[in-house]
């Protein structure tokens, strides 16, 4: 999502044309999350993914036509063996995708939704789904941001009131939704309203071979990698160079150390148990959002 994000920033600055595909909602067996988006550049190069095979396809043109005409789009897909089977997209669900435009002047947009991901905060974004003359085309997007901040403005008070307070609930609950809002006039808005999360880090401790496999598997999949261990010739940046942090410290100082958040997860892979007991005692009643250990039923059960 952050590369989608920078090459939004990129093509606003070049004043150049770009369609930014969302999912905003869902039902079943789906080949991609929920929170995927795709930005489809003036020469037709794709950035992010919402899906493969003929799904993509059919987004595609979908931008290019949106990137043509100005005007936003909504396309339901159902992912059934008939429409994705002979691109080997064997899924069951139901997906409805936005396509958009680059909002106008969305630089300041893009780089705090780039900031929120990286410095560990929240927001919640709002896009106006409706087609009302009060919301033009390239103005219908509202970010509030974890500490209060907002970016952007819908021109309506009240409605952008009642995305702050839903906005929370959004965070809490971490999935996107559709809401309904009357207008004055006596309209009804449909509001997408999507949760900007940090991106989240695992922190692997041990630098064996294990860690070595596992902070390019989570690298690939999002993920910001942290490798920790006792021997500077195991963490370190040759060693891991995709690894956006490498620690060298004793196994027994970690207590007040690392501050882990609902946004981290931590991998016990040391060269022995009794290193990765050690560290557990002292994390065990962290925040991560997972703890993780390699080990044989008896290590467990020793444990």
């Amino acid at each position: 999502m952050e590369d989608v994000f920078k090459a939004a920033i990129d093509l606003l600055d070049k004043q150049e044309k770009a369609a930014l595909s969302t999912i905003v909602s869902s039902k079943g067996s789906l080949p991609m999350s929920e929170k995927s988006k795709m930005l489809v550049t003036p020469e037709g190069k794709i950035i992010g993914t919402v899906g493969g095979g003929c799904l993509e396809a059919d987004v595609w043109t979908e931008a290019r036509r949106v990137m043509e005409e100005g005007k936003s789009s909504i396309q339901q897909f159902i992912l059934t063996e008939k429409y994705a089977g002979e691109s080997g997209l064997n899924c069951g669900g139901i997906v409805e995708i936005l396509t958009e435009p680059l909002p106008e002047r969305g630089q300041e947009l893009f780089r705090t939704l780039l900031t929120l991901k990286d410095t560990g905060h929240r927001g919640t974004l709002a896009t106006i789904l409706t087609v009302h003359p009060a919301y033009p085309e390239g103005q219908r997007k509202f970010l509030v941001c974890d500490d209060g901040r907002t970016v952007g403005s819908l021109g309506d008070a009240v409605l952008e009131a009642f995305v702050q307070r839903r906005g929370q609930e959004i965070l809490q609950g971490e999935k996107f939704a559709i809401e309904t809002y009357r207008t004055t006039d006596g309209a009804e808005l449909q509001i997408f309203l999507e949760p900007i999360l940090p991106t989240p880090t695992v922190y692997v401790f041990g630098g064996g071979h294990v860690s070595f496999s596992l902070v390019r598997a989570a690298k690939l999949a999002g993920f910001k990698a942290k490798v920790i261990d006792d021997r500077p010739a195991f963490a370190n940046q040759e060693r891991f160079p995709e690894a956006d942090a490498t620690i060298v410290m004793d196994f027994d100082d970690l207590k007040g150390t690392f501050d882990f958040s609902q946004d981290d997860y931590v991998v016990l892979v040391t060269r022995g148990h009794q290193h990765d007991q050690q560290i557990l005692e002292q994390i065990y009643d962290c925040q991560a959002r997972y703890i993780g250990m390699i080990g044989s039923k008896s290590k467990i059960s020793k444990m």
